[in-house]
């Protein structure tokens, strides 16, 4: 069910970040609006989303990777998977490297953060966001966007993470939330971490496992992060 109130305070930020976007990608992204609140999921159009960083300081860090691919409540669309890779200002720190395993010469010919996210957005318009543990995704592309063009960035996120602690709490190891430990409870296949691509799969997968789990249709604003 949506509340009301936090229904009107999205579309109030989200109608404000459109004011604030300037004639382009961003300003485009909020022309194409988002899925109403009260849109049952299973026909919301939806986008998983990961991004690989040098970092986890949202000001300071660069964004080096999205991977995304389209999704429904049920189903991966396989074929729209993609990654966007971006160059970064100045060169990566060794130990973000052994991470993510994306060397500066692998994104010496990337584009730059500007083009890269003109490149990114429109994948995301008109969509709900999924990722696990949004807070990261939102926070990097918000402070992104306010670099490039002054103005915020605002989606209806769905987080895995939060919504395994809203549905099914309980006791869990301090690691417990990761998204590979998740995906083993719910008999999901293993993968490689850490390929923004691969991550943003794994991700939408574990949310239809998910939403299976739980039953019943809940609506975007029953799923969204709070």
């Amino acid at each position: 069910m949506v509340q009301p109130f936090a229904a009107w305070r999205f579309a109030r930020r989200f109608e404000a970040a459109r004011r604030a976007a300037p004639p382009g990608p961003l300003r485009d992204f909020y022309e194409a609006g988002h899925p109403a609140l009260d849109t049952p999921v299973d026909a919301v159009p939806m986008v998983a989303l990961d991004l690989e960083t040098d970092g986890l300081d949202f000001g300071t860090s660069a964004i080096l990777e999205a991977g995304l691919i389209e999704m429904a409540h049920d189903r991966i669309f396989a074929g729209t998977g993609r990654r966007i890779r971006i160059r970064p200002t100045e060169a990566l720190s060794e130990k973000s490297v052994v991470i993510h395993t994306i060397t500066d010469d692998a994104l010496a010919d990337a584009p730059d953060e500007e083009e890269a996210l003109a490149r990114l957005l429109p994948h995301l318009s008109g969509k709900a966001l999924v990722a696990h543990f949004a807070e990261i995704e939102e926070g990097f592309l918000n402070a992104a966007c306010r670099r490039v063009w002054g103005a915020p960035f605002v989606a209806p996120f769905v987080c895995t993470m939060a919504l395994e602690t809203r549905w099914f709490p309980r006791t869990r190891a301090a690691d417990g939330l990761r998204l590979a430990k998740l995906r083993a409870q719910y008999g999901l296949p293993s993968y490689r971490g850490h390929d923004g691509l691969v991550d943003a799969m794994a991700c939408g997968e574990l949310l239809i496992a998910q939403l299976a789990a739980r039953g019943g249709t809940p609506s975007l604003g029953g799923v969204m992060r709070r």
